[in-house]
């Protein structure tokens, strides 16, 4: 768990649109580390930036990365019931494989995929906790 936070801060920490919550520490960081249950967030569709689902009910809220409306977000939980480990790691590849993407952005959103996959990893039957 320990190697997957520090790759996350290391690709996170290039990206100037870092999603941070209170007191600096980041969104998905969060999850990852099992601080809060997957069921206070909800993801963007478009950028696959997390947060809380209580933010996002804010009359007019729009997600800080992408601008998108609030009727685009979905929480965690059903966006992961829809998309499997191996739908988000196809979807993973081909935007691995996009043409004309700011690199820094084609990493951040990696780096997104990457933890809705470990986050849906650790709700399969049988997973370890932890």
């Amino acid at each position: 768990m320990q190697a997957v936070t520090e790759w996350f801060r290391s690709a996170f920490a290039k990206s100037a649109h870092t999603p941070r919550v209170s007191g600096g520490v980041m969104a998905y960081e969060i999850l990852v580390e099992g601080r809060e249950p997957i069921e206070a967030w909800s993801v963007c569709t478009i950028c696959l930036q997390v947060d809380r689902t209580a933010s996002v009910r804010r009359r007019r809220w729009r997600c800080s990365d992408c601008s998108s409306i609030g009727d685009l977000q979905r929480p965690l939980p059903e966006y992961l019931d829809e998309h499997s480990i191996d739908t988000l790691d196809k979807d993973l590849k081909e935007w691995g494989n996009a043409k004309g993407v700011r690199a820094a952005y084609k990493m951040l959103k990696s780096a997104r995929f990457k933890c809705l996959i470990t986050l849906n990893r650790r709700r399969q039957p049988g997973a370890a906790e932890g």
